[in-house]
């Protein structure tokens, strides 16, 4: 386990319950903590164990969510002055109520496929118990929001046919439709959304957990701090950097923001970075960690089932977009540390790269044969189990020779049980996520959206990325980038397929706008927990966050305009065009932090800015303007950086 996790145990989940919306957190003691606990590493474990066994589909889903249900209303309270030491009776009632819920519907599931369509009152009577508790354990863990979004698409398919006649307008459905499409079959609560989450993103999450548990986490950070410590603005770098590597193993921003960022804000502070700029280039960086192969979130896992393409094949696509973010951000803070006037950190405060890969380099192994079973055409979920596999083999071979083998099984432990603890805010969402999905297809909204969008935006592609990046926007409000994205990837995807946008690339636009709630006031997750460690005011790193991000918003129009995603293959076009944009994010990087060689004037930034995206959108014209004017403020910067130091020479 990582130091920092040892150190400030509860600061960790204070900050990441307050970034998420969740609610606070019940600290159990004595009998409760060992028991809540066990329930909680078995649950982790099992889910391991099941890549190898051949579970019924009843039994895997149902459980899933039993198991996630009674986690969270033991772990979190109803309300405010519910008992924090112990779960209530309210929350025992809810157990055993989830408990029947669920439990029939895996008992009884196949007599629900067999009569499809109609519920018996057993159906609806369990069903509304479960719909029931699905949105409250939601509501719990993260806000009203995603509930009152569930309950709304239930209430329109209950009454759609009282609308006025126009393109939300539909026949209408019975209680005993909407309860049973919802609850008697796969395709609400216990639909692709669950088997999604249970058959890869939670594996996922329980990797993340065990490496981070048994240090990993660490090494991916102290690494990055070495390698740049000897460049200005070297902590800042490192955050960038550090970001990169540990999104690579961990699939939330803001967890992502909360480990890396307890050390290198602290160190971006030291080197002379404001607080409220140490705690966004953190958040900046975290953010892109989403992007960052191999895990990238939830959100990747769903797009590969919903394109029914290989995991490994996202993953390839994903990786040059990835690399180029943490580009932009990276030259952003070099810019910044010029712009500051930052020197490098000390020789003194410097950690040796020697020591640090001689002490850690064995965690590379374990990713290596993730990328190496994906690539091979294993699924993900066999993919992370031989990675959990190798990795715990390795850390009980690490732990036997150096004589510690005692402290092995409770760290293991201990990891399983973060495991199921951070999974609780991304598990929870499958069941009102699921309803949303099911109850969309089933009123058939899911597909007239499509002609909405038509009409809005008059076949204009660049106003419907305008409109799906207002749309996640507003949904990233409330709800987590997860369910943003696959609410929009049902609604708004079938759209811009609709006015000609690959799938692919369709997918990818919803999936980048929806991470930029993490860095957006008015709810920009990422900046809060980034502004807790630097004790830095919120909305200031907030829009900071937004500035060293701002790549971001561009990227989603470079996937639709140009051939980044090799959407006909690896080839010399694709090539060109990655060139251009890794070029353009100099002059845009520039103009938007305000320095280059030297401070720049507003009218500089702006022609900067123009440049940067006059090279990074097809056109051979456009191109050859951006680079030529590019080059031309570089030459000014230049002789203006030799005409003021001769001045002051000569003073």
């Amino acid at each position: 386990m990582s130091s920092s996790s040892k150190a400030h145990p509860s600061r960790f989940l204070r900050l990441l319950e307050k970034a998420e919306g969740a609610r606070t957190v019940r600290e159990f003691k004595g009998f409760a903590k060992h028991a809540y606990k066990a329930f909680a590493a078995t649950y982790s474990l099992l889910l391991i164990l099941a890549v190898l066994v051949d579970v019924s589909t009843s039994m895997l889903r149902g459980g899933f969510l039993l198991a996630i249900l009674t986690l969270v209303f033991l772990r979190f309270p109803a309300t405010p002055h519910a008992p924090r030491d112990r779960p209530s009776a309210v929350d025992f009632v809810l157990i055993v109520l989830t408990v029947l819920a669920f439990g029939n519907f895996i008992v009884d599931y196949q007599n629900m496929a067999w009569r499809a369509g109609t519920a018996t009152m057993r159906d609806l009577v369990f069903g509304t118990i479960a719909i029931a508790l699905v949105l409250e354990a939601c509501r719990r863990t993260m806000s009203v929001v995603l509930p009152i979004l569930a309950l709304f698409i239930l209430v329109y398919a209950l009454l759609g046919q009282f609308l006025p006649s126009g393109v939300l307008a539909h026949q209408g459905f019975g209680f005993s439709q909407v309860i049973g499409d919802s609850y008697a079959s796969t395709n609400g609560i216990f639909g692709f959304v669950a088997y999604v989450f249970i058959a890869y993103v939670m594996l996922f999450i329980i990797m993340g957990a065990l490496f981070e548990q048994f240090g990993a986490g660490r090494f991916f950070i102290d690494l990055p701090v070495a390698l740049t410590a000897r460049y200005r603005g070297g902590p800042a770098k490192a955050a960038v950097v550090a970001s990169g590597m540990f999104g690579m193993i961990s699939g939330s921003a803001v967890a992502n923001t909360v480990a890396t960022g307890t050390f290198t804000i602290p160190l971006m502070k030291k080197m002379g970075f404001r607080p409220e700029v140490a705690g966004a280039v953190e958040a900046a960086s975290s953010t892109g960690g989403m992007f960052m192969p191999p895990v990238m979130g939830a959100g990747a896992f769903l797009m590969a089932e919903m394109l029914r393409v290989p995991y490994a094949n996202i993953i390839k696509i994903a990786l040059v977009p990835a690399v180029l973010y943490f580009f932009s951000v990276l030259l952003m803070v070099h810019f910044e540390a010029g712009r500051a006037g930052l020197g490098v950190m000390p020789k003194s405060l410097r950690p040796a790269i020697a020591g640090i890969l001689r002490e850690g380099w064995f965690y590379l192994l374990p990713l290596a044969v993730l990328f190496v079973a994906l690539f091979e055409g294993y699924t993900p979920s066999f993919a992370a189990f031989w990675t959990i596999v190798s990795f715990v083999a390795l850390m009980f071979t690490r732990y036997a020779m150096i004589g510690q083998l005692r402290r092995f099984l409770p760290a293991l432990y201990n990891g399983l049980a973060r495991g199921a603890e951070n999974s609780l805010i991304v598990g929870v969402t499958a069941g009102p996520v699921g309803i949303i999905v099911g109850t969309a297809l089933l009123t058939g909204v899911a597909f007239r959206f499509s002609e909405i969008v038509m009409t809005q935006t008059h076949g204009m592609v660049w106003l419907a990325l305008l409109l799906v990046l207002f749309a996640t926007f507003i949904l990233g409000m409330g709800i987590t980038v997860t369910a943003d994205y696959l609410i929009l990837a049902l609604l708004a995807v079938p759209a811009l397929g609709e006015l000609g946008v690959p799938l692919i690339a369709a997918h990818f636009v919803v999936f980048w706008f929806s991470q930029s709630s993490n860095v957006t006031p008015p709810v920009c997750i990422a900046a809060f927990a980034g502004a807790g460690i630097a004790g830095a005011q919120p909305y200031r790193t907030g829009f900071n966050a937004m500035r060293f991000s701002s790549f971001l918003y561009l990227m989603p129009f470079m996937f639709v305009y140009t051939p980044m995603l090799m959407p006909d293959g690896f080839n010399s076009v694709v090539i060109y065009s990655w060139v251009l944009l890794f070029l353009a994010a100099v002059p845009y990087a520039a103009g938007i932090i305000g320095y280059l060689i030297a401070p720049l004037a507003t009218w500089e930034r702006v022609v900067l800015v123009a440049a940067g995206c006059g090279m990074a959108f097809p056109g051979h014209y456009s191109d050859a303007v951006g680079v030529v004017v590019f080059l031309a403020m570089l030459a000014r910067q230049w002789v203006v950086l030799r005409r003021t130091r001769f001045q002051h020479t000569a003073r």
